[in-house]
């Protein structure tokens, strides 16, 4: 006996009173005992017996109904978890969709920095008992401080306010965005809607030009957020699925130990069996060789007995319970396995390499406006270098027509001045013809009367010099009326450059027109985004608000 107890010493480290049950010298001195006291009266340890059944009757009621409350608190936790299980996904889309919306809408840094912060729930597990996993995930904190129920219920409140006033600074920066983005685009239209001029039409192209800049630039940085954020995806899941082979490694520990612990609990029970048998056999022989002496069993044997084959019995019992907590424990870890292989998978499918992120609903929002917003800032930027080019053409135009005018101007004074004094040359020259005549006739009565030679020679001089001057004066009629033609001429191509010129300001003011209607076409299509974005916000929140106004009452 003392060689087969020896050769068990783990399980007889377990339950150390089999040595004192079955020992040698403890039977010899149960045999004393039994043989000392002889008068104890069997009816008064049956009658102890019977009480102490009938106390362990009333402590397996008691311990059955305190399973019946733990299962009954079990099913209500189960319940309040789902509760803040959904509250606290409708909550995280309610962020979500406030944040996608403030990026969208060009808001301040807050809505950049919650996307680049931003916390969700398959992360890490709280530091915190397991009934309060599912509050301290609400309420995005470790833990819950306080031991007092007032003092936990007053943190929870300040935790709940916490997170509410964070909501509502989205909510606030969103609209902010959105009334900013509104009062631009109305002075825009403004601008676009009143008779502007080339230079203010520039200067409202190149603001256009800077705004789109600017978004393009932030929404650079969105996209550069988000490639963050699925680097920190990506290590996330590396470091989930290093945990899952690291649970798995424990798990087949666990397994191994397992199955040592059940050979272990096999090999006790045919050892308890083997012990048992002996132990039979020897009281057996006892009992015959004392009533051979005696000639009857003393009651203090039977008890003895009885006595053993309950401490075997607990023994058994007790290792029927370590069984039923190993198992636990194995399925236990096998649950937790489960939840962590369905969180694996669940990143996996939402983050697979990636096609996600670039498949998404907000990625490919940024990058369609990218390349909308793009294209429009090629096409407006081409316009405007045009513009530029004509503006600087029809500037060169406009000076060399007015230079062209200042000369016209001047012709036609000079003209209107050369007719005036063509119409007094032609007097004079008629007047001179006049004097001219009544001379000649004068010399020719000279001439018939005297013929003096001075007289006749002194008349042909006045006569030549009358005729060098009738010469010079069509000489100079003849330039003024040169002149006259290349002022007809000047006057003439005037006209042809003005025709050209209104035709150039014609063009110039239906390309002004095009791109007012074009301005006007993306303040539309801007207004249609923020109205569909105001719409899909406020049924998100006011969904959100029915869902969360009966808990935050609650709380």
């Amino acid at each position: 006996m003392e060689s087969s107890a020896a050769a068990s010493d783990e399980p007889q480290k377990k339950r150390p009173h089999l040595n004192s049950v079955f020992s040698s010298p403890t039977m010899a001195r149960h045999l004393k005992t039994s043989s000392d006291n002889k008068d104890v009266d069997a009816a008064v340890l049956q009658h102890q017996n019977q009480k102490l059944v009938q106390q362990l009757d009333a402590q397996k009621h008691k311990l059955h109904d305190l399973e019946a409350k733990m299962k009954e608190l079990r099913d209500k936790q189960a319940s309040y978890d789902d509760f803040l299980v959904t509250l606290n996904r409708i909550w995280n889309q309610l962020d979500d969709d406030l944040i996608i919306l403030g990026v969208h809408s060009m808001a301040d840094q807050i809505s950049l920095q919650s996307l680049d912060h931003q916390d969700y729930s398959g992360g890490s597990i709280p530091s915190c008992p397991a009934e309060e996993i599912f509050l301290c995930r609400v309420l995005k904190t470790n833990a819950i401080p306080g031991n007092a129920n007032d003092v936990s219920i007053v943190n929870i409140r300040e935790a709940l306010d916490l997170r509410h006033s964070s909501t509502l600074e989205l909510m606030k920066s969103l609209q902010n965005a959105i009334d900013a983005q509104r009062i631009k685009t109305e002075n825009l239209a403004h601008l676009l809607e009143g008779k502007t001029s080339a230079e203010d039409g520039i200067i409202i192209l190149s603001k256009i030009d800077d705004m789109m800049k600017e978004e393009a630039n932030y929404l650079r940085q969105v996209i550069d957020v988000l490639h963050l954020k699925h680097k920190a995806y990506a290590d996330a899941i590396e470091a989930c699925n290093q945990r899952q082979s690291a649970d798995q490694s424990e798990l087949k520990r666990l397994e191994g130990e397992l199955e040592e612990s059940m050979t272990e609990l096999e090999d006790s029970r045919r050892k308890l069996v083997t012990l048992k048998m002996q132990k039979d056999v020897a009281c057996g022989g006892q009992e015959t060789i004392s009533s051979a002496v005696n000639g009857s069993m003393s009651p203090e044997k039977h008890t003895d007995r009885t006595k053993g084959v309950r401490e075997l019995k607990e023994s058994i019992e007790e290792a029927k319970i370590l069984k039923e907590d190993r198992l636990s424990e194995l399925h236990d870890a096998q649950e937790d396995n489960l939840h962590l292989s369905k969180q694996l998978q669940d990143l996996q499918n939402e983050l697979k390499d990636d096609r996600y992120v670039h498949s998404s609903r907000a990625y490919t929002l940024c990058n369609d406006q990218l390349h909308h917003w793009n294209s429009e800032a090629e096409r407006y930027k081409a316009l405007a270098d045009s513009l530029q080019a004509d503006r600087s053409f029809i500037g060169r135009r406009e000076k060399e027509l007015a230079l062209k005018a200042e000369a016209v101007d001047a012709a036609k004074k000079a003209v209107d001045n050369s007719e005036s004094r063509i119409e007094e040359l032609e007097h004079r020259m008629h007047r001179y013809i006049i004097e001219k005549n009544e001379l000649e006739i004068k010399m020719e009565e000279a001439i018939q009367d005297s013929g003096r030679k001075d007289i006749k020679e002194e008349f042909q001089i006045m006569g030549s010099a009358l005729s060098k001057e009738i010469g010079m004066m069509e000489a100079q009629l003849n330039r003024w009326k040169e002149t006259a033609q290349e002022a007809v001429s000047l006057r003439k191509e005037r006209r042809s450059l003005e025709t050209s010129l209104e035709r150039k300001v014609i063009e110039h003011k239906d390309l002004i027109g095009k791109c007012a209607h074009q301005t006007g076409e993306i303040r539309t299509l801007k207004e249609l985004v923020s109205f569909s974005a105001d719409l899909f916000f406020y049924q998100g929140l006011s969904f959100s608000v029915k869902v969360m106004c009966p808990s935050l009452l609650a709380g």
